[in-house]
């Protein structure tokens, strides 16, 4: 009587999980497709941790991918960006994706631009972000 009632559990349950590993694989798929094309707008450094953060919050995948075109009304079409997952010395825990505006302009000049970015652009776009994605300058 028992094992009926576990098959019939099981039957039940066996188009559900059917769906769930669909959704699951899709998901992924997306995902992966996702990082693939933020690895041509982006240089991505430590790109297996960068991968694993992005997949634990895939919510951040359409953001980055609005940025490059952002950055770039302000830094000029040839732009390089680079993504890179950093976490704070005294809180390993708080781990935070930063895309990175590679510059050798001036520091002013760049700041001056960043800050039009910031105004124009990223401000309204943190609450998308949710504390885990920051924008800023790297000087080359």
């Amino acid at each position: 009587m028992q094992t009926e009632t576990l098959e019939n559990q099981d039957s039940l349950l066996a188009p559900i999980n059917a769906v769930a590993e669909l959704i699951d694989r899709e998901i992924h798929a997306k995902t992966l497709e996702q990082i693939n094309v933020l690895a041509r707008e982006y240089e991505i450094r430590n790109a297996p941790e960068v991968a694993l953060f992005l997949r634990e919050n895939n919510f951040l995948l359409d953001l980055l991918e609005d940025i490059p075109s952002k950055l770039k009304k302000f830094f000029g079409s040839k732009s390089k960006l680079a993504l890179e997952l950093l976490s704070e010395p005294d809180f390993p825990s708080s781990r935070e994706i930063f895309v990175l505006v590679l510059t050798e302009e001036e520091a002013e000049q760049a700041r001056n631009k960043m800050n039009k970015f910031d105004e124009k652009w990223w401000l309204e776009q943190l609450d998308r972000a949710r504390c885990k994605l920051n924008v800023s300058l790297e000087y080359i």
